[in-house]
């Protein structure tokens, strides 16, 4: 059958836990989860492209402040 990532040699498919790490998957999911909390001028400055360089969505994700306020405050967008 197919011959990619997610299918064994016999066709089926394997597990998310055959792939990657399941710490990795869950801290992905973690960081991404965390994204939808970001104060509303921040996303609309992700989607513009106009972040400063300085800040990654790396930075942005992993474990931001609750408040948009603080949020701003912290990366100084």
């Amino acid at each position: 059958m197919m011959d990619d990532p997610i299918h064994d040699g016999d066709g089926h498919i394997v597990a998310v836990e055959e792939l990657t790490p399941v710490g990795e998957v869950l801290s992905y999911i973690s960081r991404m989860v965390n994204l939808t909390t970001l104060a509303p001028d921040i996303v609309e400055a992700i989607l513009d492209d106009q972040l400063p360089p300085n800040i990654t969505l790396f930075d942005l994700a992993v474990d931001p402040p609750r408040l948009w306020s603080e949020q701003r405050e912290r990366h100084m967008v």
